[in-house]
């Protein structure tokens, strides 16, 4: 299991809310039937997506729901870079790709940060300050085995962009533009020869072929003029008059003849043709090469499919590497998808890891923790079931058939006492069914007051009849313990069989006798895996009062009806993991 035993899962209804269909949901259940008088089944697959450790749920105050991730809309608050913490702003974040365009690059071949160290030998009496490379810190590798070296140890991103691996400079925008051109009117050139024949055509060859980025530029507007010449005109655009005589005679005749008119099909969309739209021709030459060099430089000189996908089109070898810009993080906001509700909101400065708004679940609902029970000692006055020995009790092997008692403890986050009530099926759902018992089902629990209460002895005023277990004894309809704002109750658990035997071999059960082979998986039957686990469904109702302002009413701040009391009421669906069933 993700988390070790014993352990506890909130359920989130959202995924049933949002993928059942309308017409589902009316079928499910009737009118009068109440949304927490469904067991919620945990063997089921589906519960996989909706529990959760409480440690990961958010609450909605306005809904007064718990959110998941599921339940929350993600906005970006702002954009930065984790080496360098510059905040970028989101029109240069559009433009350059989410990279940050400063000195911050990471290692092609173990995604390091990298440095920018200096090749000037210490021994120098007369340092002239260069050259500069980037070099990674984790597996040594630099710039200066592709051969690129920097002026500046500042500004790397326009350096590098001027550098060609092995040193030699690159194209800048303004030569591709104008070899572009050039490239453009030899094609003119070659097609006006084509159509007057006024010579013979000179072979293509793909030596000095157009970069990527001119490849890709070319194509893209080839097939930008290729769907607005087979697009049709808007016919909803505001220059149309739909009352026109002629616009009214041809709506009318679309619903009036009842025979389909035959459409013409659409002209079918070229494809390019020419390297001025975009054309290129494979080069066998460059295959042989590459061959070539695979039996001379072996597969160690080829690059990973993932440093494939970092690298620039076009490179398959170590010689072709180049640094990778970091990637810049992004602080987010969370809110609730159905009210929008800030649920969570960092603090704007990069260096922070604080919070302006967090609404932790763990803050808004009871906690639920189990564990086990040591049983009293053997007297003749308070004799006791046979049960395990504490010391050799675990978890993940817990006997079938034999009662087992369990603390169910529950914490009040609030400052407000809740009335708490309990509900479990009788038999636990799944292959394996086990009998369930919470002895005290409804109970107090006291509001989250200051700590120095516990310490001066002072006892919070609880309400209700519900008194404790100050024997030690365990009973029916009495607490086990409670403290400033907790309470322990028993809970009695029969695990179930894997396979089933005599039905007429009894065991005491939680509500009396119980037939050994009720709660055990039928003969033959294969589990799968966890089917062994012990889960409990358990919901969980709670009741309390907390003081409203007038805002929160409808009512203006300041009225005569600020400050009075709210009875409120929530409820979810936990899922108790006990252990796991030995046999």
């Amino acid at each position: 299991m993700a988390q070790p035993f014993p352990y506890t899962y909130y359920a989130c209804d959202c995924y049933e809310s949002r993928f059942q269909s309308p017409l589902a949901k009316r079928n499910s259940r009737a009118p009068a039937e109440d949304e927490e008088e469904r067991t919620f089944d945990p063997s089921n697959p589906r519960s996989n997506y909706s529990l959760f450790p409480l440690e990961h749920l958010l609450y909605c105050e306005d809904c007064r729901q718990i959110r998941c991730p599921r339940c929350v809309v993600e906005e970006t608050l702002n954009w930065f870079c984790p080496s360098c913490l510059f905040e970028v702003p989101s029109s240069v974040v559009k433009s350059d790709g989410n990279r940050c365009t400063r000195n911050c690059y990471n290692c092609p071949v173990c995604t390091a940060p990298m440095t920018v160290s200096s090749l000037e030998d210490p021994a120098d009496p007369s340092p002239s300050g260069g050259p500069y490379i980037l070099s990674c810190p984790y597996c040594h590798w630099s710039t200066e085995e592709i051969g690129i070296e920097f002026e500046k140890p500042t500004g790397i991103t326009g350096q590098l962009a001027k550098i060609a691996n092995g040193g030699k400079p690159m194209q800048t925008q303004k030569e591709r533009d104008k070899e572009r051109e050039r490239r453009k009117e030899a094609e003119r050139a070659r097609r006006q020869d084509r159509l007057t024949g006024s010579g013979d055509e000179p072979p293509q060859s793909n030596t000095g072929s157009p970069p990527h980025d001119d490849v890709f530029a070319s194509l893209s507007s080839f097939y930008k003029s290729q769907l607005a010449a087979q697009t049709p005109s808007n016919p909803f655009s505001h220059d149309v008059s739909f009352t026109s005589p002629s616009s009214f005679s041809r709506i009318m005749n679309l619903y009036s003849n009842p025979k389909k008119q035959k459409r013409d099909k659409p002209t079918p969309m070229r494809e390019a043709a020419s390297a001025l739209e975009g054309l290129t021709l494979h080069d066998p030459t460059v295959d042989t090469a590459t061959i070539e060099r695979l039996k001379t430089c072996g597969w160690s000189s080829t690059l990973s499919s993932t440093q494939q996908l970092a690298q620039p089109p076009g490179a398959h070898f170590t010689s072709s590497l180049r640094p990778i810009a970091t990637l810049l993080h992004t602080k987010r906001g969370k809110r609730c998808a159905t009210c929008r509700h800030i649920l969570s909101k960092p603090e704007s400065k990069i260096t922070s890891t604080r919070y302006k708004i967090k609404l932790l679940a763990l803050n808004h609902i009871p906690r639920l923790s189990l564990r086990y029970l040591s049983p009293l000692p053997i007297t003749p006055n308070h004799p006791v079931p046979q049960t395990p020995n504490p010391a050799n009790f675990s978890y993940d092997n817990i006997t079938s058939g034999l009662p087992i008692h369990f603390l169910l403890h529950l914490s009040n986050p609030l400052f407000d006492p809740i009335r708490v009530t309990l509900a479990t099926p009788s038999t636990t759902p799944g292959k394996i069914a086990s009998a369930v018992t919470i002895l005290c089902p409804q109970f107090d629990v006291g509001a989250n007051t200051d700590v120095w209460d516990d310490a001066l002895g002072v006892d919070p005023p609880r309400s209700g009849s519900v008194t404790s277990a100050s024997d030690g004894q365990i009973e029916a309809g009495k607490v086990w313990d409670r403290g400033r704002n907790w309470t322990s109750v028993v809970i009695e658990i029969v695990p179930g069989f894997k396979k089933s035997v005599t039905s007429g071999w009894k065991v005491p059960g939680a509500g009396g006798e119980r037939e050994r082979g009720e709660g055990s998986a039928e003969q033959g039957d294969d589990l799968d895996e966890d089917d062994d686990v012990l889960e409990i469904p358990i919901f969980v109702r709670i009741e309390f009062e907390t003081d409203v302002l007038g805002e929160e009413r409808g009512e203006e701040r300041g009225g005569a009806k600020e400050g009075l009391k709210e009875k409120r009421e929530e409820a979810f669906w936990t899922v108790v993991g006990v252990g796991r069933i030995a046999g």
